[in-house]
């Protein structure tokens, strides 16, 4: 279901910003792209955590998220402006300044990923912002569609050590197995895994967000109760519309619909937060097309909302990297420049 993520080269620079896109199954014409969230409901507001000495340190929501500088679309940028393409440059620079979160997975070894994992929130830290990460390594991932693979269950939990190893302390945004929850394989396995991670994660201080589909696949009931034996009670919340198409309004009604469940089923206001991905639903026409749809543009960009439920915006799936070899584009997680800078033309203002 998911297309293939893997590492790209471009023009000598390794990117370690992965992505993958995401095929899901068509449904209605979706609404118009325009943002709703309403006003703040008790919780929302910034979190302040509490250091290791017992010291008040910066809320959360009160730091911009990082933008990463090794993105391919930052080298892409880069080499353009040292090619004298200096409109394309300036095009593609709408969104290599945009904070994206960085995919790790099974390309990020057991053994290195704790080091991976520390560089990138220290580079974070050392600018006062907070990092996202998604991690995607999870057995049987994509349920053997294009992204078909991951860890043995031994090795996830491994891997899962070592990534909440290299997050201690960070204050991280960790966006948990996109899909992970939205299909039906792994069975009780799978939640156990999730279970663990979601776990693991929080008490390194990520802010953890689980899978929780989006307003064209499972219902919210269904969601919500694959959520809850998911552990989203350790968790901060779910994320919806991971490298979709959807509307902002879609994908936050969807949310709340959601958050509406947990809360039948007993789960607290402090674990039934979500972000939305707004990366590539500025124009949302897709119609349930996944790989490579026409015609589509950035959506809003990433930024704390703090309201209705609602913890961010963020650009879960980076824009330019293809879905796969579909579309006219290359194989999946390459860089597509063509397809970046339509995203770009067509991109939402806000």
């Amino acid at each position: 279901m998911r297309a293939r993520t893997h590492r790209s080269l471009v023009v000598g620079l390794l990117a370690l910003g992965l992505a993958a896109g995401t095929g899901l199954p068509a449904a209605a014409v979706p609404a118009a792209a325009t943002p709703a969230v309403a006003s703040a409901a008790p919780g929302d507001g910034p979190t302040v955590s509490l250091s290791r000495t017992g010291g008040r340190t910066a809320a959360r929501t009160a730091r911009k998220f990082y933008v990463d500088p090794t993105s391919q679309v930052a080298s892409a940028a880069a080499v353009a402006r040292r090619d004298g393409r200096r409109s394309t440059a300036k095009k593609l620079d709408v969104i290599a300044t945009a904070p994206q979160a960085r995919w790790f997975g099974t390309w990020n070894q057991t053994r290195t990923v704790k080091a991976e994992v520390r560089a990138y929130v220290k580079a974070a830290q050392k600018k006062k912002r907070v990092a996202q990460l998604v991690l995607y390594a999870i057995p049987d991932r994509d349920c053997g569609g294009w992204s078909s693979g991951g860890f043995s269950a031994t090795e996830y939990r491994a891997w899962i050590r070592q990534v909440a190893a290299g997050l201690k302390g960070a204050q991280a945004v960790v966006v948990l197995e996109p899909d992970s929850l939205g299909h039906t394989c792994g069975g009780s396995q799978r939640t156990a895994l999730l279970k663990d991670a979601t776990s693991r994660l929080a008490k390194a201080g990520a802010w953890v967000y689980l899978d929780g589909g989006h307003s064209r696949w499972n219902s919210p009931a269904t969601a919500a109760k694959r959520l809850e034996a998911a552990g989203v009670s350790k968790a901060r919340g779910f994320a919806v519309n991971v490298s979709n198409f959807n509307s902002t309004k879609a994908e936050v009604a969807y949310g709340r619909k959601v958050a509406a469940q947990l809360a039948k089923r007993g789960v607290s206001s402090t674990h039934r937060k979500f972000v939305v991905d707004t990366s590539r639903n500025g124009r949302a026409t897709a119609n349930g097309q996944w790989c490579n749809p026409g015609g589509q543009g950035l959506g809003l960009r990433p930024r704390w909302v703090s309201s209705g439920g609602v913890d961010a915006y963020l650009w879960v799936k980076r824009p330019g990297e293809s879905d796969g070899a579909c579309g006219g584009g290359p194989a999946a997680g390459e860089w597509f420049e063509s397809y970046a800078l339509g995203l770009v033309t067509r991109r939402v203002k806000g």
